[in-house]
């Protein structure tokens, strides 16, 4: 390593005014050029102040200590059973996975056991959960056992505390019916469920519906027996639309279908009673899944990005884990997919 001489001859001053530089001695009056001159050859000679070196040691001695992959539970709100009838939770759990293996984050899924409870099947530690759909007081109980770092996603079941990322229903709503009014529809019915689980998986009525309902009644066109109140699955869609359209009741110009998962159903019942999409009926759903997208005919829908939603969760976790505690709700914007299911009347 080079001397304080070494660095004195080539910067053409005293050993001592190398020293004091170095030093950073306040009492030192010395020219800017001489003081970068000092700088200069100290660089050149590759010279380390005795602070400087503590510091490299100490860098060098943290970057060659092992650190542990961050691990992050995943729960979801429904069972096997149901995800597979609603895909859309089980599309945002898997890309929420694809998240956290691009940010080398390894994924547990934690299920619930005998006694409700979710638990893990290892004894390992969690960073933090992502917590998919709503849950009950008790369930998020169960995330708090395994660590504080909690993000939910798709519902916050408390904005003054939890970090969560949910979809914009209202501006989602707003396209739908807009695009229906753009083609020359006022006679819009709901397919869908009215009261879906809140926050805390109370029921409470859906946002979608809500936003639906309130926007037709500003514009004076709200009608009750346009709410088809059913469950959100293809079964209970069909049942209802095939005892609606066999009472003889009149086909509505529009339906907004809530979710994908009702739309298999409702374009079954339309077609055994020889009804077309869009020459009898437009038709634009939510989620735009492949059941919109593969439709025959290909259905309007709603795109929720569920890439966006998953980043903004991871985001959220790195947050949490850099002490930024105070709760957050992320709101991530729609966009309508038009695919011809609505035309002009």
């Amino acid at each position: 390593m080079a001397t304080l001489k070494e660095i004195a001859r080539m910067a053409g001053v005293s050993p001592a005014t190398v020293s004091r530089v170095l030093n950073q001695d306040p009492t030192l009056s010395v020219m800017d050029d001489t003081r970068q001159r000092v700088l200069r050859a100290t660089q050149e000679l590759g010279y380390q102040t005795v602070q400087q070196r503590y510091q490299a040691a100490h860098q060098q001695e943290a970057s060659e200590l092992p650190t542990r992959e961050k691990r992050i539970g995943i729960a979801q709100m429904f069972e096997t059973q149901q995800l597979l009838e609603d895909i859309y939770y089980l599309m945002l759990k898997n890309v929420m996975d694809e998240v956290c293996f691009e940010r080398h984050w390894s994924t547990c899924t934690l299920l619930r056991n005998e006694e409700g409870h979710f638990v893990k099947n290892d004894e390992l530690p969690l960073d933090g959960i992502v917590a998919i759909g709503r849950f009950t007081q008790g369930e998020i109980d169960d995330f708090h056992r395994y660590t504080d770092n909690l993000v939910f996603l798709d519902s916050n079941p408390d904005v003054e505390k939890y970090y969560s990322i949910v979809p914009n229903y209202h501006l989602a709503v707003r396209q739908v019916l807009q695009s229906f009014w753009k083609h020359g529809y006022e006679r819009i019915a709901y397919l869908g469920s009215v009261y879906t689980f809140g926050p805390k998986k109370e029921l409470t009525m859906d946002p979608r519906f809500y936003y639906y309902k309130n926007t037709l009644r500003e514009r004076g066109c709200f009608a009750e027996e346009l709410v088809l109140d059913c469950e959100m699955n293809s079964a209970s869609s069909y049942a209802l639309m095939h005892q609606y359209l066999g009472a003889g009741k009149p086909l509505p110009g529009a339906i907004f279908a809530a979710s994908d998962v009702v739309a298999p159903g409702l374009l079954r019942a339309l077609r055994e009673f020889g009804f077309q999409v869009p020459r009898d009926v437009g038709i634009i759903t939510f989620n735009n899944t492949g059941l919109s997208r593969l439709a025959q005919p290909p259905l309007d829908s709603v795109e929720v990005f569920l890439r966006e939603n998953a980043d903004s969760a991871a985001i959220s976790l790195e947050q949490l884990w850099q002490k930024k505690t105070h709760p957050k709700q992320i709101i991530i914007s729609c966009r309508l997919e038009e695919r011809g299911s609505v035309r002009d009347q």
